[in-house]
C-alpha cells in the first residue's frame, strides 16, 4: 500500500473540492483558526512549512500575509498549480516548492521550523501515524502544528443520517469507495491527539470543520444560503458535540519551548 498521489486528478480536485461550497467553508474555518488563534503568537514573517500542501491555497494566503512558505507535495501536478497561482498573485519569491513525500522532508530541511501545516493529508497516507510522528520531529521548540484530518465520527454520522447502514465499521474504512475523491481513512479525534501528546506536543485548540454543511437535508442551501451557513459554521465549530461531528477536525498543537 502506498500514499495516494494526485497527479492527473489535480484539476478535478480544484473544480470539485476547492471551488465548491465545501471547499470554501473549509478554507474559511482554517484561515480563521490560523489568523486568530495561531499566528498572533509568532512574529510577522515567521517561516511556514506546508507538508502535503497540494495547490497551496492556504499557503499562498499566508504568503500574502508576509510569511515565507516551503510547500512540499508528492504530486508534480499539484505543485505546478501552486507555482502558477503564486506567479499570478505576485508571491513566487515567497514560495519554495519541494517535490517530495513528507517522509523524506529531512533530506531537504536544514533546521527545524516554527510553523508546520498538514491539512487533509493523513487520510491519504499508507502509514498515517508513522508519517505524522516523523513530520513533528521537524517542529522547533515553541513551534505550532496546524493539523486537519478526515474525522471518523463525521464519516459515521454522515452514513447514519443518509441511511447507509451497510457502510459502517470495518466496511466504512476498508470497503471500496464509490466516490474516487473520497478519503480512504477517517481518524478518531482523541486517538490522534493521544499520538501527538505522547510525542511531546500540547493541544491548544480543537474545532470541527463543516459541522453543518454536509448534513443539510436541502443541499441547495449549501450555495443558496452560503453566507448565513458560513457564519453558523464559524460559530459552532468550537462547540463540544458539534466540533466532534465535523467532517474534518482541525487541531493546533504546540511543542513546549
Amino acid at each position: 500500500m502506498t500514499d495516494i498521489n494526485f497527479d492527473t486528478r489535480a484539476s478535478k480536485f480544484a473544480r470539485n473540492i476547492y471551488n465548491s461550497s465545501k471547499g470554501r467553508i473549509r478554507e474559511a474555518v482554517l484561515m480563521r483558526e490560523l489568523t486568530e488563534f495561531m499566528l498572533p503568537g509568532f512574529p510577522q514573517g515567521t517561516p511556514v512549512l506546508d507538508a502535503g500542501g497540494g495547490q497551496g491555497q492556504i499557503a499562498l494566503k499566508l504568503a500574502a500575509l508576509g510569511h515565507p512558505i516551503t510547500l512540499c507535495d508528492l504530486s508534480t501536478d499539484m505543485l505546478e498549480l501552486a507555482r502558477e497561482s503564486a506567479q499570478t498573485q505576485g508571491l513566487a519569491e515567497q514560495l519554495e516548492l519541494i517535490h517530495t513525500p513528507i517522509q523524506n522532508l529531512g533530506e531537504h530541511l536544514t533546521s527545524q521550523v516554527p510553523i508546520i501545516l498538514c491539512h487533509a493529508v493523513m487520510e491519504w497516507l499508507a502509514e498515517p501515524k508513522e508519517t505524522l510522528l516523523r513530520l513533528v520531529e521537524h517542529l522547533a521548540p515553541g513551534g505550532c502544528l496546524s493539523l486537519m484530518f478526515f474525522n471518523y465520527r463525521g464519516m459515521e454520522i454522515h452514513n447514519l443520517i443518509s441511511g447507509n447502514f451497510d457502510n459502517l465499521g470495518h466496511t466504512m474504512v476498508h470497503g471500496k469507495k464509490k466516490v474516487k475523491l473520497a478519503p480512504k481513512h477517517g481518524f478518531d479525534n482523541q486517538q490522534v491527539i493521544g499520538w501527538l501528546e505522547q510525542a511531546g506536543l500540547v493541544l491548544e485548540r480543537q474545532v470541527g470543520v463543516r459541522v453543518i454543511h454536509d448534513y443539510l437535508r436541502d443541499k441547495s442551501m449549501q450555495e443558496g444560503k452560503y453566507e448565513q451557513l458560513l457564519a453558523l459554521e464559524l460559530e459552532y465549530a468550537a462547540l463540544p458535540v458539534y466540533r466532534d461531528m465535523g467532517r474534518y477536525t482541525h487541531l493546533i498543537l504546540r511543542r513546549p519551548g
